[in-house]
């Protein structure tokens, strides 16, 4: 069969492989997301200082505690909360002074929503509304420039008259102002020239002006540009880190996804759910749906041990505990191969009675001993060698018992098959027989194991790596399960489970190409089929 044809057969396999695994991978992210639903919340009044601190709530929405798990009928967005919020004050009920202070937490992205309803509402809540938003007039840098000295002077604006008659005129006079395609101009001028001006045009906007704000942030790499945005973005939402023009690409990396994780989470308290975007939110402000959504954007959430984006821990850890197992892999495949052929056709006699016993034993030890042992020796006979060749080689040693087991009951099925026994009726050598007919065969199915192989080896690299103090993905999960790091704990599952479904659909396409008989199905030649 024409090799070009052999390929695009297997290529469409890979891939029908690959679209197969996506419900396998929805369907794992579902148990690993219940699963780790079911932990206790952290975040307690006994630990937040009270069940009205902020940093209590702060801390159940930083783990969406606050959303439902599956489906959310009625999403919340700017326009909603700051009605809500209206409600309050303009009733004085027993829950203003919070609702007021949401109101001020809003800022400006409330506005468009609050001021249009101020003469809806009888003088008495009009004149509430107004003076508690006070504070948000002086956040957005409000003062006499904006009105006449018979208005606003000083204080006045605290008092309930002088605040709806301020607030009623500004209205009049800066509502076009408010719409997103102006403040995406605006922060698109303040990206590419800059200048204080500028500056005060956006902040007279406030928290209206985030979204175009944070989306220019992630995009930016200037250190000037990135400085007046992280201004920006404090000042209007009161928090956050503040980067300086010359600050470090490690502070840099650190403080953007610190606010693209606290925009990942508040992003609908200033921004409108319509349409389309509605529809979307009953999925994805839910639980599962900010999980599933973190998970397959690659960003995955902050480490709350350091802050680092998880994205990037990752990156940097993941290759040496990479390196370990592949050599691992390989070293414990070179050896148990042979091995287990060698056993299966010396059935009974000395080799196979003493590597079956020594393998047994190998096989009860567990992994973390095997490491230890080796750690030792190596310390107190002063052995050379680096770290990671003795966790190489303490990874290798646990796995290879298994493995040779599997070889050896694969090639004792092949030695028994009648072509094995016509081989050898025929006169060739014994090698022959054992490399060309036999092994091949019984190799087919260790290629069909190595991928269940793998979630053996991503279990002993956390073990080794912690004896053996190698900063991999298994000595950080180790840390992060002391420190209750649960975004790093589901980011390592889901990763793992990535790995294990491709390695899984790597060794079945392996497995096709080996096998002329199935590289013939998949190709779908006449006859071949049906035989």
């Amino acid at each position: 069969m024409p090799w070009p044809i052999v390929l695009a057969a297997m290529f469409r396999y890979a891939l029908r492989r690959v679209l197969w695994s996506i419900p396998t991978l929805i369907a794992t992210s579902l148990v690993i997301f219940f699963v780790t639903t079911l932990a206790p919340d952290p975040a307690t009044p006994s630990k937040a200082g009270g069940a009205n601190d902020w940093r209590f709530e702060e801390a159940r929405r930083a783990r969406f505690l606050d959303l439902p798990r599956l489906f959310n009928t009625s999403p919340h967005d700017v326009r909603s909360l700051a009605r809500e919020a209206l409600s309050h004050v303009a009733a004085g009920d027993d829950r203003r002074e919070a609702a007021a202070n949401e109101l001020c937490r809003l800022g400006g992205a409330a506005l468009p929503y609050v001021l249009p309803l101020l003469e809806t509402l009888p003088p008495d809540a009009r004149g509430r509304v107004a003076a508690a938003l006070t504070p948000v007039a002086a956040r957005m840098g409000l003062g006499q420039r904006m009105m006449p000295d018979d208005i606003f002077q000083g204080s006045s604006l605290s008092r309930p008259e002088s605040a709806v008659l301020f607030w009623t005129q500004f209205w009049e006079n800066r509502a076009l102002d408010f719409n997103r395609a102006a403040v995406n101009r605006a922060v698109g001028r303040l990206v590419e020239h800059g200048g204080e001006l500028r500056e005060r045009e956006i902040l007279s906007l406030d928290t209206f002006a985030l979204p175009a704000i944070l989306r220019a942030m992630t995009a930016e790499r200037d250190g000037t540009v990135l400085e007046r945005l992280t201004r920006l973005a404090r000042h209007m939402s009161e928090r956050g880190p503040v980067l300086t023009s010359d600050a470090a690409v490690y502070d840099v990396r650190r403080a953007v996804a610190d606010w693209r994780e606290w925009w990942f989470v508040h992003s609908t308290d200033f921004v409108v759910l319509d349409g389309v975007s509605r529809a979307i939110a009953f999925l994805t402000e839910t639980r599962y749906g900010k999980w599933l959504e973190r998970a397959g954007s690659g960003e995955l959430g902050v480490s709350v041990v350091d802050g680092e984006p998880i994205g990037s821990k990752l990156r940097t850890h993941a290759p040496l505990t990479v390196l370990i197992c592949a050599l691992a892999m390989l070293a414990g495949w070179a050896l148990a191969v042979p091995v287990g052929a060698i056993g299966a056709w010396r059935q009974g006699r000395p080799f196979d009675v003493v590597s079956s016993t020594i393998l047994l034993v190998l096989y009860a030890t567990p992994t973390f001993a095997i490491a230890e042992m080796l750690r030792r020796f190596a310390v107190i006979r002063g052995v050379g060698g680096t770290r990671v060749a003795w966790a190489v080689t303490a990874l290798a040693v646990g796995s290879l018992a298994t493995l040779s087991r599997w070889q050896r009951g694969a090639m004792l099925e092949v030695i028994r098959q009648d072509y094995v026994r016509t081989a050898r009726a025929k006169g060739l050598s014994v090698l022959r027989v054992a490399v060309v007919h036999a092994m091949r065969n019984a190799l087919l199915p260790m290629v069909t194991l190595a991928g269940l192989h793998l979630p053996t080896l991503l279990a002993g690299a956390l073990v080794v790596e912690e004896v053996f103090q190698l900063p991999g993905l298994g000595f950080v999960t180790l840390r992060a399960i002391e420190s209750h790091d649960t975004p790093w704990l589901m980011a390592v599952v889901l990763v793992a489970a990535v790995a294990v479904t491709l390695g899984l659909v790597a060794s079945d396409v392996a497995c096709g190409t080996l096998d002329p008989r199935l590289r013939e199905v998949l190709a779908g030649e006449p006859g071949k089929r049906a035989s």
